[in-house]
């Protein structure tokens, strides 16, 4: 149990979980990052399940690819939507699942999605706030990675010809990221870590690889710290005028001397 059953004067340990959520981006380290929202949607939203039909993905993946200009890289579009999609969708319901033991809905029948004007994720919605976490052990995460996330890899795949270990990749950057904020949250030292456990964990207990195994690693570099570096590259780069990302492997600059974690 983390530190959340000791704070009942604090906002985020308010009995609606809704409200409990919403506290916690009301202030550091969650607060410049964007909230999910809740209730029935006022804009035209996508069930999480729609995205499944090969038709519908592809011509959202489309619609995207066709706002970076003529000719543009299917490939490489498909991998920057995923990054869109997978932050809108993992940092909320990671930061439910370790700092308020909730889990949120977030089954493909029951989130919605919001696009944007390029065809981006823009928001999920939520129908409620959720329900108490039922697992502390690496099953906690098995409804957002193994339910939700699995099948959307696949389909998007499938639509886009790119390698699902670059979905993942790209899920696993921001898998990492909120594990690392949650343990630095100042009310809940080290919550992060059954998560960040998780991504040390290669083998799962079922016996399958762990897809989400180090998506980053922390090398030395030469800095007075290391320098936190994707394992894959996002593919990025290949639409026009995209750079390499800063923690891109192929940046001769993040190169490997010494590895640490």
């Amino acid at each position: 149990m983390n530190s959340m059953a000791t704070k009942s004067s604090e906002p985020w340990a308010a009995a609606n979980p809704v409200e409990a959520l919403l506290a916690l981006y009301r202030q550091p380290p969650l607060d410049k990052l964007k909230a999910p929202a809740f209730g029935q949607p006022d804009e035209f939203t996508l069930t999480a399940s729609a995205l499944l039909d090969r038709e519908v993905l592809e011509g959202v993946v489309s619609r995207f690819t066709t706002s970076f200009g003529e000719g543009a890289d299917r490939k490489a579009a498909a991998s920057i939507w995923s990054k869109y999609y997978f932050s809108s969708v993992s940092i909320p319901t990671l930061g439910a699942n370790l700092l308020l033991e909730q889990t949120l809905p977030v089954g493909l029948e029951q989130m919605r999605l919001e696009l944007g004007d390029k065809g981006q994720p823009a928001r999920i919605w939520l129908p409620h706030g959720g329900v108490s976490l039922h697992h502390q052990t690496q099953a906690r995460f098995s409804a957002l990675f193994d339910d939700h996330c699995t099948p959307l890899i696949e389909a998007l795949a499938a639509v886009s010809g790119l390698s699902a270990k670059v979905f993942w990749s790209n899920l696993g950057h921001y898998v990492e990221f909120i594990g690392k904020t949650c343990s630095r949250h100042p009310d809940f030292p080290g919550a992060g870590e059954p998560l960040l456990g998780y991504l040390e964990t290669k083998t799962l207990p079922d016996g399958r690889r762990n897809p989400l195994y180090q998506p980053v690693r922390y090398l030395e570099l030469g800095g007075e710290t290391p320098t936190r570096v994707r394992r894959l590259c996002c593919v990025k780069y290949r639409l026009p005028g995209e750079p390499l990302c800063g923690g891109c492997p192929l940046k001769p600059e993040n190169k490997p001397t010494k590895r640490q974690r």
